[in-house]
């Protein structure tokens, strides 16, 4: 459960497909999530509308995340759905396609960038290496995209050999993985 600020979130149009119909929400796009309004309260209401959404995240227990976006006109409550997607899908998705990777790279290896570093797994050290994962994570919150889309961006790495699994075994995946940038190859 988070509180927040209205300038803190990103409002967008959703959708949710079903056999029969397509359904058009309002949400909230807030670190790659995606979010759907349950509830509103004015602002008078504001403790209520705490421990309204405190109770759902804790009935929930944890694996569902809330939102309390606080606005001038009261407090509205927000919670993750993974069944909806953003009406403009496409456009976020093309996002992914039309990054520079080189300038990608370039940040993604410099000062605030991952973690390059040597690893061992297995009794094995792994030069000059990063995790998956942590590269998902940073991409997601450096580019304003969601998880997926920076696993679909890892991946395009992948293919167009900017950086590759260290024993090359693996597709890029959101996972304790290491990787390699061809820039750091001995």
């Amino acid at each position: 459960m988070k509180i927040l600020d209205s300038q803190q979130i990103n409002y967008c149009n959703l959708i949710r497909q079903t056999a029969d119909k397509t359904e058009h929400l309002p949400g909230v796009v807030h670190e790659g999530l995606l979010y759907i309004k349950t509830s509103f309260f004015p602002q008078e209401h504001k403790e209520q509308a705490l421990e309204y959404c405190r109770g759902k995240f804790l009935d929930a227990k944890g694996e569902i995340s809330y939102l309390v976006v606080n606005d001038p006109t009261g407090f509205t409550i927000w919670v993750e759905d993974q069944t909806v997607e953003l009406q403009n899908n496409q456009e976020k998705q093309d996002i992914v396609q039309k990054i520079n990777l080189e300038e990608l790279v370039t940040k993604m290896r410099n000062i605030g960038g991952l973690q390059i570093k040597n690893r061992r797994y297995n009794l094995r050290i792994y030069q000059q290496c990063f995790v998956a994962s942590e590269a998902v994570t940073w991409m997601q919150e450096k580019l304003t995209i969601s998880r997926k889309q920076a696993v679909s961006l890892g991946k395009r790495l992948v293919e167009e050999k900017w950086i590759h699994h260290v024993v090359d075994r693996e597709e890029f995946q959101d996972k304790y993985l290491f990787y390699r940038f061809y820039w750091d190859e001995n």
